[in-house]
């Protein structure tokens, strides 16, 4: 239950941002940390009830790029969650770095019995929309020189998805050239009044926008911004695409 924008910046680099809702008695996520996972150097927050995580940057498996993925939940449209899934859908994220490319991890990775989710992938000049509704996969390329938002269909409706996409394409009309602080502060206003469906939404403090996380691709450097609303924290950190395994 999110809602995601990613922005281009320069010829090859992008801001990714995410705000993530969630019930307010969720256990709160831990920061932003680099981690080994399987040998490969992911950074990411981590939600201490699954283990996953709704944002990750780092390096594939036998690659040296910068990888950022980012997932939402549901596919297309609002689901019937089942009693059991095989694993947490926050956990396809932190799987997708164990494999050497898109396409192998496309046709290899078992998405049987995983909650319906869509994970966006930007990589090595790529940006790829993938949505898994339960049955079957389906993929999409977009384009890494435009700007783009994605509202959880589990979360909003197909009419607030629309109107959540008008004032993202105001925005961006009236802010050509954005900093990573002007669209951390549209995540944090736009819609502002509407708490039900503004990008920092409150539904009777059961559930709520409790994150909000930007990835920066830009000169070779990656950095991620995490401020957590509910703890009152917030860090910055930059990671170099050649840091070593930890």
């Amino acid at each position: 239950m999110c809602t995601a924008t990613y922005l281009p910046a320069g010829s090859t680099g992008f801001i990714l941002t995410h705000s993530r809702d969630e019930k307010a008695n969720r256990p709160a996520a831990s920061p932003p940390k680099t981690r080994s996972i399987d040998g490969v150097t992911v950074t990411f927050p981590q939600d201490p009830q699954g283990q996953g995580t709704w944002i990750a940057s780092g390096q594939r498996f036998g690659s040296v790029a910068q990888t950022t993925v980012c997932l939402l939940n549901g596919g297309f449209v609002t689901h019937q969650p089942q009693p059991s899934y095989r694993h947490s859908r926050g956990l396809v994220p932190l799987h997708f770095f164990a494999y050497s490319s898109l396409d192998t991890f496309v046709t290899t990775y078992d998405f049987s019995q995983i909650e319906p989710f869509t994970l966006l992938i930007a990589d090595n000049g790529r940006l790829i929309e993938l949505r898994w509704n339960g049955d079957r996969l389906f993929i999409r390329e977009k384009d890494p020189q435009q700007p783009h938002i994605w509202s959880s269909v589990t979360l909003y409706s197909g009419d607030v998805i629309q109107k959540r996409e008008g004032w993202f394409g105001d925005w961006c009309c009236q802010n050509p050239n954005p900093s990573v602080d002007d669209v951390r502060q549209f995540h944090q206003s736009a819609g502002y009044g509407d708490t039900e469906n503004g990008l920092r939404m409150n539904r009777q403090d059961a559930l709520l926008t409790v994150s909000l996380t930007s990835v920066v691709h830009q000169k070779g450097d990656v950095t991620v911004i995490y401020e957590d609303f509910t703890q009152g924290t917030f860090s910055q950190q930059t990671i170099s695409q050649s840091y070593a395994t930890v």
